[in-house]
């Protein structure tokens, strides 16, 4: 009688098609997205308005940097052992992102550490393209910083925060398209496209709003300057969220009226997870930790779902404890080229004192960071087979 039981829940289960990721949907909800909406409105309603509350957000923000290590780096970690693993085909196939993109990146630090006490303050280059910029009316100049190296190492960092915002609005739409199919919730073409760019809209406005001035914030020792572009791009940028995101809307509410057609709270949450934390009119600098952090929590049900598929699909026992290894391995791998391997060459090379800056700690957040926009970009796609064979089974 009990083995009768069992069968039949097992042909229930095999009619029925999981319509989740991890565990359940619920968790789900709560990892890409939910959890990071909960946070946000205390720190929204009561940051600049409570004391104490006000008092305690740098001791809450390295909270959230200590937990990094948990989140954060594995979700970096992983994207390279995805990539890397699925055969020398996928790799030259996408040798832009794979090869070229790393190479790049790689000599672009070289070049910064071999250089960095040169002036380039007064050299041709700089004072043309300086007359150029002035010319075309955009405040951007080079020769802000003291050295070639620092100049180079300051202008990868503005990238990288280029390629950051990006990233994180990419990645809320591919939330949304994964559980627009888990949901048979069907999108056209023209649909979809409204949707990708009404969230892209949000990376515009926020990077706008932080080089739309001068000046210059710092960034482990180094004073990294903004690209100082004209207001109006920034003013533009509103103009175009605020119509993209109205046209969002109404894609949604016209697929309701006329087709009955209600989308999930998991398709919804990623979306109102990001505008929350990303606008700039919303958010809040000091909260940068806690944004990175429910990034990488957003990641983490795609990983753990392609991962555990994979081992069950090879027939692997103890699925389970072999995730469980697996983000154990990326912590630790997480820990050595974001901590260890940085900080000691910085100790090695006294960087802080020889070159006011943490060099190698700028380097590795450089290039891990530009580099994972990169890979993740051509990772997570539909046609690429291994997300199609164990992220939508």
């Amino acid at each position: 009688m009990t083995q009768e039981v069992h069968v039949n829940s097992d042909q229930v289960e095999q009619a029925q098609p999981r319509n989740y990721l991890w565990i359940s949907r619920r968790l789900d909800f709560w990892l890409i997205g939910g959890l990071s909406i909960v946070c946000w409105i205390p720190f929204y309603l009561l940051s600049g308005r409570v004391s104490w509350f006000s008092t305690s957000v740098y001791t809450i923000s390295w909270i959230a940097f200590y937990l990094a290590y948990f989140v954060n780096y594995p979700h970096f970690m992983a994207s390279y052992k995805l990539a890397y693993t699925q055969g020398q085909g996928f790799v030259l196939k996408n040798w832009f992102q794979l090869l070229l993109v790393p190479v790049v990146l790689l000599i672009t630090i070289i070049v910064a550490f071999g250089n960095w006490h040169d002036d380039i303050r007064n050299s041709f280059f700089v004072l043309e393209f300086n007359d150029f910029f002035k010319i075309i009316g955009l405040g951007t100049r080079f020769g802000l910083y003291p050295n070639l190296g620092a100049e180079v190492v300051g202008w990868m960092t503005v990238f990288m925060f280029f390629t950051v915002g990006w990233h994180y609005s990419k990645q809320t739409f591919g939330c949304m398209m994964v559980y627009a199919k888990l949901d048979n919730y069907a999108l056209s073409n023209v649909e979809r496209n409204i949707i990708r760019y009404g969230l892209l809209s949000t990376w515009w406005l926020t990077w706008l709003n932080a080089n739309c001035a001068s000046g210059s914030y710092g960034y482990y020792g180094l004073q990294v300057y903004r690209v100082n572009l004209p207001y109006w791009l920034y003013q533009l940028a509103v103009v175009v969220f605020v119509i993209l995101m109205v046209l969002v809307i109404a894609v949604l509410l016209r697929k309701y009226f006329k087709n009955g057609e209600k989308p999930s709270l998991n398709f919804i949450v990623p979306m109102l997870a990001l505008l929350t934390w990303h606008i700039p009119m919303f958010s809040n600098p000091q909260f940068f930790y806690f944004f990175a952090f429910f990034h990488s929590l957003q990641y983490f049900p795609f990983v753990a779902k392609v991962e555990k598929t994979r081992y069950e699909h090879k027939q692997n026992r103890e699925a389970k404890k072999r995730l469980f290894l697996f983000f154990l391995l990326m912590v630790i791998i997480g820990y050595l080229f974001f901590d260890f391997f940085p900080n000691s060459l910085d100790s090695a090379n006294q960087s802080a004192q020889i070159m006011k800056a943490s060099f190698f700690m700028i380097a590795f957040l450089g290039f891990i960071n530009i580099h994972h926009y990169f890979i993740d970009n051509v990772l997570w796609r539909f046609k690429n087979p291994e997300v199609k064979n164990y992220l939508l089974h």
